[in-house]
C-alpha cells in the first residue's frame, strides 16, 4: 500500500529538527502525517584490545534519564562514516582506533522521524585523550561484553542504537 503526499506544510523549523504536517492519500482516503525530520548521523560500537565495549554515560534532557550509549554524533560535510565516528569517538570517549568498519544503518523511530543511524565498529580501541564538545557530559564507561549484555537484558541499557549495535555485533561473533 503506496501512501501519496498531498500536501506538506512545515509547522516548526529549529535548529537540529524540522516538523511536518502532510496530507496524505492511501487507497482514496485522505489522512493525516506529522514527520519529524532530522538529518541523523553515526554512531560507533568500540571495543577495546580486551574486548570490552566502550560505552558513554549522558544525561538525556528528553527521557529526563542517565543513559548508557555508544559514542556518536553528526555527520560534517566531506566527512565518510567512519571518519565522522573516529572523531566522535575521540571527542566523546578519548579512545581511536584504526581497526573501523562500516556496519549498516537502523532508524531508531520509524513511525514518524525519519532520522537514520550510520554504525561504525572500531577494534582494538586504545585511549588518548577525550576532547568534549561545548555543553556535552559525559562519563565513559569500560565494561566486558558479558555484562553490557546482562545490561541490555536488565533492561539497564535502553538506547535502541547502541543495543542494536552490541546485539548485531553479537550475532556476527556468533555466525561468522
Amino acid at each position: 500500500m503506496k501512501e501519496k503526499t498531498l500536501h506538506s506544510e512545515c509547522v516548526y523549523d529549529g535548529k537540529i529538527i524540522q516538523v511536518d504536517r502532510d496530507e496524505v492519500s492511501i487507497d482514496g482516503k485522505m489522512t493525516i502525517r506529522e514527520v519529524v525530520h532530522n538529518s541523523g548521523g553515526v554512531s560507533v560500537l568500540a571495543i577495546t584490545e580486551e574486548q570490552e565495549v566502550i560505552l558513554v554515560k549522558q544525561y538525556r534532557y528528553p527521557s529526563k534519564e542517565e543513559l548508557y550509549e555508544i559514542a556518536g554524533g553528526k555527520q560534517n560535510p566531506n566527512e565518510t562514516f567512519i571518519e565522522a565516528g573516529m572523531r566522535e569517538l575521540k571527542e566523546e570517549t578519548g579512545y581511536i582506533s584504526k581497526d573501523t568498519h562500516y556496519f549498516g544503518y537502523l532508524y531508531p523511530s520509524v513511525a514518524y522521524v525519519d532520522e537514520v543511524i550510520h554504525l561504525v565498529v572500531a577494534k582494538n580501541c586504545i585511549y588518548q585523550e577525550k576532547q568534549l564538545d561545548d555543553g556535552e557530559y559525559t562519563e565513559t564507561v569500560v565494561l566486558p561484553l558479558e555484562e553490557v549484555l546482562k545490561m541490555i537484558q536488565q533492561n539497564k541499557i535502553k538506547d535502541a542504537k547502541t543495543i542494536v549495535a552490541i546485539l548485531k555485533y553479537v550475532s556476527f561473533l556468533n555466525y561468522k
